[in-house]
């Protein structure tokens, strides 16, 4: 429940702050926004009431949650709700939050009213919607907390660009590690268990097994309704063992020892020092990938044309697609490969109560126990956990064939290294892509789509001319040279007929060349406009048509003119290279005749 919860919250933050809306106001948005909460409204009371079973109800609530993200997108998308907001402001994250979150409440609430789970008889719709909501607030704590923080004082601070975010995510993760497991102990209604027999055996295999925790919990959310057990802190001053009173109140001595067992096994193979470098790996990765990557997209495109689409002023096609494309990545990498290793954690935990006591018969009990308590929901899948029946099998089969844990344990070693080596590879390549020049180029590309719409309306030699600049700076030279000839005849400027020229006789495809037009072109632009671009186009095309004597002349003049406006003309040291080459073979050329 909370892993998924949390990745909901991480995908609302995402979308909310890095969608670019254009600035509204509440009255021209209030109408829709009222409609589409009276449409999810609707949905989520009428997806209740055909959930009959409680796997149908579990279902359901899974369902409906991955809806809410969906009518959280129509408020960002289709509504420009960010757009009431200043960019980058602590009031917009805030507000982004509450606005999805609200969502999640109306899902509480109706499912309240419409629990099919005998667990939860007797529980108000109050407590178990404020219940729901405590779970997330050891989170939502320190996320705000490091917000405010940084807000007030970003501007003092010396660290800017990556190191700034290495210090952003560092800070976060302290909060995390520093807060989450007291505020989980304070707001989950927690309280030490008090002194029994089940205390002492509980205390005793701790100790047997090198286990330190700060205290053992019971834990009293949902009115102490839950069937669940867990252990929350990294650090071992800061770490606590839970155990809902449902669970000690549905099973026997030995089977909450099991189940303590598989927590412990948790803490033994440390998952949640694994799950922490998961989300910082992450955060590297799609710093260092992600932007560059996207910047590829953008600058390789093949259809810039779809990359101009500007229906205002201010929604920018490329950054809508940069932030459904860091949602979705979000997506499949917790969703997927992060599920992978949490099933896999699992079932090392499940293993590990076999390996510390001998036997899984406790832990098999306790989860038979727990699915039918819940509904018979032993087969309802989940991305985090395999199912309760499979569990069952495994253990099993591990008790028949103990050479299974072993095969298992180097499965999740196998695939750990695998993923830290391959996270810390694309890393290093990563940074060394070229990002200026991408940038550079993508800026072109879109840049090209939107002369490319221009010209459908009107095709003034203008925008011709810009089409074949920016075709050639991106290395469509065929483009380049239909663009300029159709500028030539719409308007023969001399500028065009420089650019056409120096197509004609420098174009890397050779199918292009034309040497003897290029001349031709050259030396009617040097002629109606006496520039060093000119010169040196003229220089070349004498140079390529075998007249290095020319060729020098044209080159000295181009970098004298040049020279008298280095203000204008501010790479000098090409004119300069482009005279010794051209004066160099004229040099040469008595000699080879």
């Amino acid at each position: 429940m909370f892993y998924t919860d949390a990745i909901y919250l991480i995908l609302a933050l995402i979308l909310f702050s890095g969608w670019p809306a254009e600035t509204v106001s509440v009255g021209e948005i209030l109408p829709a926004f009222l409609l589409k909460e009276g449409l999810f409204l609707l949905v989520v009371f009428l997806r209740f009431r055909r959930a009959r079973t409680p796997r149908e109800f579990l279902r359901t609530q899974a369902l409906l949650k991955f809806l809410a993200l969906f009518f959280f997108a129509i408020d960002v998308v289709g509504l420009g709700v960010p757009g009431l907001f200043e960019e980058h402001s602590l009031l917009k994250d805030f507000f982004g939050l509450t606005l999805f979150l609200h969502y999640f409440f109306i899902i509480w609430f109706v499912a309240a009213l419409h629990e099919r789970r005998s667990i939860f008889a007797g529980v108000t719709v109050t407590s178990y919607v404020w219940s729901h909501f405590k779970l997330l607030l050891p989170f939502l704590i320190p996320w705000f907390t490091i917000n405010v923080l940084f807000f007030f004082l970003e501007r003092h601070l010396p660290f800017r660009g990556f190191t700034g975010e290495i210090f952003y995510l560092a800070a976060f993760l302290g909060a995390l590690i520093l807060l989450m497991a007291p505020l989980a102990v304070k707001f989950w209604d927690c309280r030490p268990l008090p002194e029994s027999n089940l205390r002492r055996r509980i205390e005793e295999y701790l100790r047997s097994q090198k286990t330190r925790v700060r205290e053992i919990c019971l834990w009293e959310t949902f009115s102490g309704r839950l069937l669940t057990a867990g252990v929350i802190g990294v650090l071992p001053p800061l770490r606590y063992l839970l155990l809902s009173t449902g669970l000690l109140a549905a099973l026997e001595e030995s089977e909450i020892l099991s189940v303590v067992a598989h927590e412990v096994g948790h803490l033994k193979r440390h998952h949640m020092a694994w799950l922490l470098l998961f989300f910082v790996l992450f955060s590297l990765l799609v710093y260092l990938a992600f932007y560059p990557l996207f910047l590829g997209f953008l600058a390789y495109f093949p259809i810039p044309e779809v990359l101009s689409f500007l229906p205002t002023e201010k929604f920018f096609l490329p950054e809508a697609l940069f932030t459904i494309g860091l949602v979705v990545t979000v997506v499949l990498y917790f969703r997927f490969l992060l599920g992978f290793f949490l099933r896999n954690f699992e079932r090392q935990a499940d293993l590990y109560c076999l390996e510390s006591l001998g036997t899984a018969q406790g832990l098999i009990r306790a989860f038979q126990k727990i699915a039918a308590l819940s509904g018979n929901t032993e087969d309802l899948p989940s991305w985090h956990h395999f199912s309760i029946r499979e569990r069952i099998s495994f253990l099993l089969a591990a008790e028949k064939d103990p050479s299974l844990i072993q095969r298992h344990h180097r499965k999740v070693r196998f695939w750990l290294g695998a993923y830290i080596f391959l996270s810390l590879f694309l890393s290093a390549i990563f940074w060394q892509i070229p990002v200026e020049d991408w940038e550079k180029r993508a800026k072109l590309n879109i840049l090209y789509g939107v002369l490319l719409r221009e010209s459908t309306a009107f095709a003034d030699p203008e925008t011709l001319e810009a089409l074949g600049n920016v075709a050639y700076e991106l290395g469509r030279e065929k483009e380049a040279l239909k663009w300029y000839q159709e500028a030539l005849r719409e308007n023969p400027s001399p500028e065009t007929k420089n650019n056409l020229a120096w197509i004609l006789i420098t174009a890397k495809d050779k199918s292009l060349r034309n040497y003897k037009l290029g001349l031709l072109l050259a030396r009617e632009a040097a002629a109606e406009k006496l520039l060093a671009t000119h010169l040196d186009t003229l220089a070349e095309a004498w140079f390529v048509n075998k007249n290095p004597l020319r060729a020098c002349l044209y080159g000295a003049l181009a970098l004298d003119r040049a020279l008298k406006a280095p203000d204008f003309y501010r790479d000098l040291e090409y004119y300069r290279s482009q005279k010794e080459k051209f004066c160099h073979a004229a040099r040469k050329a008595p000699a080879l005749r």
